[in-house]
């Protein structure tokens, strides 16, 4: 995505956009992003801070209430119903279980919800207590994201975790007690010194908790982290790309074989126990982004996309809204071909692909007849499929799932 320089007067959206109705009858996805962390990981580029004393995080909790009533207004939330909520960040599990509590009960006064909405809460075990699950649980989280990102104690502390192995066993446990059946582990591939034989006994670990989910995820090297500056100093190596590969690979074939169902890329669940806020995103549902730096997307009735992006860093953000300001920029994006890439972009990460009608009303046309001679060479290779119904990777095209995109983007 190119770099959007942000201009507070251009935050409100034109007067014509304002309380669009959606051309599809899409749920709406809740993105909150809670930036309080113990410590930074070495590897992460999220806007998040260190955890701020009792008064700072109510300072936040008020502007983060006042960003959620300037998007309702702006969207009109009596047109759509919350069929997600993502408590994600940061670290949501790092700040008091009454403050969660306090924004559950101020989203659902201001917007209709679905009868069961799915509402995941990322937690850390350093920061999980078996009250705070229970308090979790109570107020109606019915889905927890642990962020373990690996079962061994050296890779816990090269990633710069302040858990370990022990702990995370511990905390799942923990949530089981407190009637969570719907639990994702969040693990990392691919850090320096990483083996097959490591990562399948840490995948072997992980299974052995039973799970509903996990999302298994490459090392990525964002720019500026602390993992960044020791991979350039020489001080660390990333495994090679032939390794790096087959990490990836095994962690498609070991958790298949035991029963985890790939349906994302990266992403895994027993009985169907698919994230459905993602998978709402994934399929080009609208989603709406509240807490510095989120992102959010609304489809107008005349088929163009109206984005908001949230400033950043923390205090920009809060001046903001402490100054009666929106706290967020729109970018209004008509062009049928840029929501066409994006269909195709999140959608083909999905083991079901998308549906080919889907295309068509987003594209304005299908995509045989838009790009024959990309999709007659992808097919041709064995790695898509498009039938009357859908348009999907196969395993192995799942496998180039880059090279496949960029034939088709």
């Amino acid at each position: 995505m190119p770099t959007i320089k942000f201009q507070p007067q251009a935050a409100s959206p034109p007067t014509h956009l304002q309380h669009p109705e959606p051309i599809r009858k899409i749920p709406l996805a809740l993105y909150a992003h809670i930036p309080f962390c113990k410590v930074k990981c070495h590897y992460c580029a999220f806007d998040s801070v260190a955890v701020h004393s009792d008064t700072f995080i109510q300072r936040w909790l008020h502007a983060f209430l006042h960003d959620l009533q300037f998007q309702a207004q702006n969207i009109g939330q009596n047109r759509h119903r919350i069929s997600s909520i993502f408590l994600g960040g940061g670290t949501p599990s790092i700040i008091p279980a009454k403050i969660i509590e306090q924004i559950l009960e101020h989203l659902t006064t201001i917007w209709s919800m679905d009868d069961h909405p799915e509402i995941t809460l990322e937690a850390n075990p350093d920061s999980t207590t078996p009250a705070k699950l229970d308090a979790w649980h109570s107020m109606g989280i019915n889905r927890l994201s642990l962020g373990v990102q690996a079962m061994d104690d050296h890779r816990l502390a090269l990633l710069g975790r302040p858990h370990t192995a022990h702990q995370a066993r511990q905390t799942f446990e923990a949530a089981r007690n407190a009637g969570f059946d719907n639990i994702n582990l969040d693990l990392i591939h691919g850090s320096p010194g990483h083996t097959l034989d490591s990562w399948r006994h840490e995948l072997t670990r992980a299974m052995m908790l039973q799970p509903e989910h996990l999302s298994c995820y490459s090392l990525m090297v964002e720019s500026g982290t602390p993992l960044e500056r020791l991979l350039n100093s020489g001080t660390m190596q990333l495994p090679d790309e032939e390794t790096a590969a087959n990490l990836f690979f095994l962690t498609r074939d070991l958790l298949e074989d035991q029963g985890w169902e790939r349906y994302e890329i990266s992403n895994h669940a027993r009985n169907r126990r698919y994230c459905q806020h993602n998978l709402g995103i994934w399929r080009s549902g609208d989603y709406l982004g509240i807490g510095p730096s989120a992102h959010g997307k609304i489809t107008l009735e005349d088929g163009s996309v109206l984005r908001s992006i949230n400033h950043w860093p923390l205090e920009t953000y809060l001046d903001l809204l402490e100054h009666n300001h929106p706290p967020h920029c729109w970018v209004e994006h008509a062009s049928p071909k840029e929501a066409a890439a994006e269909c195709l972009l999140m959608g083909l990460r999905l083991t079901d692909g998308i549906p080919r009608a889907l295309y068509h009303d987003i594209a304005g046309i299908d995509l045989v007849d838009h790009k024959k001679k990309e999709v007659d060479f992808l097919v041709g290779e064995g790695l898509l499929v498009i039938d009357s119904c859908s348009i999907r990777l196969t395993s192995r095209g799942l496998d180039f799932l880059d090279e496949c995109l960029t034939r088709l983007i």
